[in-house]
């Protein structure tokens, strides 16, 4: 009788089915974006070519997965103390924050001592966390001192991050946001949000106009604070308008600019797919758009590191695109990758912290090269060092003491 009723069940109905509908607080939407995010990151810095790299290389649109760990981080932030502001006092909440930034500060000094620890072990091979190659130029760039300096210098160039693994750089950024994010949420708690977009906005643009780096931290040159800060607030006020914001997604003017939005994300896909990257094999890539000109726009309007105006409205878009996906077609998309994108998206931070020593362990046995289109080992690699994150964060190894 059962079968009889599913197939007689009508076909919108089933598609219906497929939405997202799971009750309570979490959004695992979120999660999953946030999993996503860190394939994206654990690939890009095991520096292998493989199929994975055909996915998660600026392939479905001009954007990196740095950019969504920071959005996301933003929309949490805004969406979960929006709540708590209801119950507890800004400087409670304050506290908390600049406990969370210690923390993570004091697991970014430990990093960078851990790697000086490694690098003085002769059978132990830190190239690749103690340096930065590019690999199309072969320009070497050491990131910790390769002369021996006094100790004062070793207190002041650990003290103020200016070495480190540049696959964690990221965390540099996260406690500098993280330190101002109290003033953020006062400014969204007296109703002042557009005055926190405009000044946010103009941090941006002065820094697109006159590029100048706010702090001596080695992060700085990969995550600009003043550019890379306008995605968190934007990401914050969108956290802390979620509710404001679906409203407004089901009237006439939502409609018009999400599907505005939509389409802008389809043509940054389109345009991602003429990319010029000279890793990537030619037939997997179009050739519509002359190179010239898809180098100059990328240089000039979608910059990754400066974070160009084009790659900012294409990191909003393409989430949003993403998000929309996932709830339309949340039960078959769950079925088969959220067994493993959530773990990760829910111990995220977690996660990140610790692939730097799982990148570390490969470089001990496989050099990296992206010219080698070893495809099948690679991919083997790609997916046995994100089986490994994905086990450690199931188990929570070492969850004590690092910070998630």
């Amino acid at each position: 009788m059962a079968d009889q009723v599913l197939t007689a069940r009508p076909a919108s109905t089933d598609i219906r089915a497929w939405r997202y509908a799971i009750p309570g607080r979490r959004d695992l939407r979120i999660d999953m974006l946030r999993g996503i995010a860190l394939v994206m990151m654990v690939v890009a810095h095991t520096e292998l070519l493989s199929v994975l790299n055909i996915f998660t290389w600026e392939r479905f649109g001009l954007t990196t997965g740095a950019e969504g760990f920071v959005i996301l981080s933003g929309f949490m932030l805004g969406m979960l103390n929006r709540q708590r502001l209801q119950k507890e006092v800004l400087l409670t909440i304050g506290w908390t924050l600049w406990r969370r930034a210690g923390k993570i500060y004091l697991v970014n000094i430990l990093i960078i001592l851990l790697m000086l620890l490694l690098s003085r072990l002769p059978f132990v091979n830190t190239f690749e966390v103690t340096h930065f190659v590019d690999r199309y130029a072969g320009t070497v760039w050491a990131l910790f001192p390769t002369t021996p300096q006094i100790k004062e210098t070793w207190f002041n160039i650990i003290l103020y991050l200016q070495i480190g693994p540049h696959q964690t750089q990221i965390l540099g950024l996260y406690i500098c946001l993280l330190l101002a994010s109290p003033l953020f949420l006062w400014l969204l708690q007296a109703r002042r949000a557009g005055w926190l977009i405009l000044l946010s906005l103009a941090g941006y643009v002065s820094y697109q106009l006159w590029p100048l780096r706010l702090t001596v931290s080695e992060f700085e040159f990969a995550f600009p604070l003043l550019a890379w800060q306008l995605i968190y607030v934007l990401g914050m006020c969108c956290g802390w308008y979620k509710e404001e914001l679906m409203s407004l997604a089901r009237t006439l003017p939502g409609k018009i600019t999400i599907g505005i939005m939509l389409v802008y994300a389809l043509v940054m896909m389109f345009i991602a797919q003429n990319h010029t990257n000279p890793f990537m094999p030619p037939a997997l890539l179009m050739h519509v758009i002359p190179p010239a000109d898809f180098n100059w726009f990328y240089h000039h309007l979608a910059a990754k590191n400066a974070l160009g105006p084009c790659r900012v409205l294409n990191d909003f878009s393409l989430m949003l695109l993403v998000y929309l996906v996932l709830t339309w077609c949340w039960q078959p998309i769950a079925r088969a990758v959220g067994w493993f994108l959530i773990p990760l998206g829910q111990h995220s931070l977690y996660t990140f912290i610790l692939h730097v020593f799982v990148v570390l362990g490969v470089s001990q046995f496989v050099p990296f090269d992206l010219w080698h289109h070893a495809w099948i080992r690679n991919t083997f690699i790609h997916l046995a060092a994100l089986t490994l994150l994905w086990w450690m964060a199931k188990k929570e190894i070492g969850g004590r003491f690092i910070p998630n």
